[in-house]
């Protein structure tokens, strides 16, 4: 069991962090965290407005970022010891 944890951040002016992290919440766990990041670009959202094409909404990105952190889940519990 896991208690998921989200966040961004300013890391440049341009910049933001998009985090999610999974923290074990039950005595089995190791207490090993597992974080997963994105960093998104503001020059990069103005051309993608500029020539028409869908941006990156925050709840896309942590839901891309989910998915992922779903996957490294299932393979930590699949490994030995995990």
């Amino acid at each position: 069991m896991f208690r998921i944890l989200r966040w961004s951040e300013l890391v440049a002016p341009d910049r933001v962090r998009y985090v999610l992290r999974a923290q074990p919440i039950t005595s089995a766990g190791d207490g090993t965290d597992l974080e997963l990041a994105r960093e998104v670009d503001a020059e990069l959202i103005r051309d993608k407005i500029h020539h028409h094409q869908a941006i990156p909404t925050p709840e896309g990105t942590y839901e891309s970022l989910w998915q992922q952190l779903r996957t490294e889940l299932d393979v930590r519990d699949a490994s030995p010891g995990g």
